[in-house]
């Protein structure tokens, strides 16, 4: 069994997971403001699907061997990143939900989630570059 490069990497990715799921994992249910709560498990959607694809594609391979043919087909092969893809967007949009929820109470009914990440003002490139 040889490991490439991305097999290490996965590996390494799956081990400092879990060490990171074991630090913040108590905090998820700790009591959380709207917003922090949010932020907390959008990001824990987010780095699951994210550590899950990594393993599956790159680190499946290497501890299966010749097994991962028929394991990966067993599994659904490509069809299983939906279910990645699917803790990805949940995270993403549970970031945006920390995001409308950070607004003020009196302005927050003119933004949604797809309209919060202008606040406080409009999104223009002379913006990202005053901030430097």
């Amino acid at each position: 069994m040889t490991m490439d490069f991305h097999h290490i990497s996965a590996l390494v990715t799956l081990i400092l997971g879990l060490w990171v799921a074991r630090a913040y994992i108590p905090n998820l249910l700790a009591q959380m403001t709207p917003p922090a709560a949010s932020l907390a498990w959008g990001f824990f959607f987010f780095a699951l699907g994210s550590i899950g694809r990594a393993v599956y594609w790159s680190f499946g391979r290497v501890f299966l061997g010749e097994d991962w043919a028929a394991v990966r087909d067993a599994l659904g092969g490509l069809n299983l990143n939906i279910a990645f893809e699917l803790c990805l967007i949940a995270g993403l949009l549970m970031v945006l939900r920390a995001r409308l929820l950070a607004i003020p109470e009196n302005e927050r009914p003119f933004y949604n989630l797809l309209t919060c990440v202008t606040y406080p003002e409009p999104f223009r490139l002379s913006s990202i570059f005053r901030r430097r």
